[in-house]
Parts: structure tokens; sequence; C-alpha cells
């Protein structure tokens, strides 16, 4: 009679062991997505940006461009180009404020974003390099181009590495390209 019952045991776990098995083959983990969106949009793309103020060094166009690429090169149909749209890049003395740049955005009743203007602090001291003791404008740039898209600042632990973390050093240039949790924002808002 115990064989009988250790049978049945072992046929009850195989049985279980087998399902488990077999439904974990077709369970899809569902995919974290470690990024804030605001809710506001662009209703059309693709988004003209001008760099063309007078206050924007000659030295800056490059690097400003390379941003703006780094998002572009992404799946989604979203987009930026040069142009003279109103969109604008600026770079004036906002003083010790503690942000190296700020931007703008407005929108309507509809959360479809109608303007959008970043402005550089030039209290700072800049470069397009990466140097020491300065802040790097692509590294920058790409994030402040996050924030044309409507993501917001990420402060968590985790986040560190990420383009639209919140915090800048100087000589850093690690937001210059995308991570994952970038990437799967901008394909989010913009499918």
């Amino acid at each position: 009679m115990q064989n009988l019952l250790s049978i049945k045991k072992l046929s009850i776990f195989v049985v279980v062991f087998t399902l488990v098995v077999v439904s974990s083959a077709f369970y899809k983990p569902t995919e974290l997505k470690a990024y804030s969106y605001s809710g506001i949009h662009w209703s059309s793309y693709p988004v003209s940006v001008d760099t063309g103020d007078a206050s924007v060094p000659l030295s800056w166009i490059t690097p400003l461009a390379q941003s703006m690429a780094t998002w572009n090169s992404q799946t989604s149909p979203f987009y930026f180009n040069v142009g003279y749209s109103g969109h604008q890049i600026k770079v004036q003395n906002s003083g010790n404020n503690g942000a190296p740049a700020t931007a703008y955005i407005s929108y309507d009743g509809s959360n479809h974003i109608t303007d959008v203007d970043v402005y550089f602090n030039s209290y700072y001291s800049w470069s397009t390099s990466g140097e020491a003791g300065k802040y790097d404008v692509k590294n920058v740039a790409t994030h402040e181009f996050g924030h044309w898209l409507m993501l917001n600042d990420l402060y968590g632990g985790g986040d560190t590495e990420k383009t639209m973390y919140g915090y800048v050093s100087t000589g850093e240039t690690k937001k210059r390209t995308l991570e994952t949790d970038d990437i799967n924002g901008i394909n989010a808002i913009y499918p």
C-alpha cells in the first residue's frame, strides 16, 4: 500500500512539474518600463529645431545635430530636424541657479506641444569634447531633447546611466547615447 501511495505522490509531482514547465514555456514576463512620461506630446513631426540664434556658438551646431540624431536613430517615427520653426536653442546667463540647461515647454488644452525652447546657461563653462570641469554640449543637449519628447527626469538609484537621469556632472559624456529605458520611452510615446 505504501508503494502505491508513493507512486501516486510521484505521479502527482510529475504532472504538476510538467504543467509548470509547459506553462513557463508560454509565459512572457512583463517588461519593465523605467521611464517617466508627462502625457503631453507633439501632434505631428518632424519637429524643427532652430539652432540659428546668435547666442549659440558655431562650434555647438554639430553636437546639437548629433544629439537630435541620437533620438532620430530609434525605431519611433518621431524625428527632429534643423530648421527655423520658432522652437529655439539659446544661450544666456541665468546665474548660479544649478541648472546647466532648461527646457521651456508650452502646450494646448488637448495636451499637444505648441512650443519648446531650451536655454543653455552661459554662467557655466561649456565644452564640445567632454573636457573636465566643463559641461558637455552634446551630453546635456541629448538629455534636453528627451524633454522635447516629454520624457521626465529620473532620480532613482537604478537610473544613473540613463540619458534622462536628472543630474549631470562636468566632464560627463554618458548621456550622449541612449539606454534601453530611454528608447522604450520614445517608442511608447511615438509608436
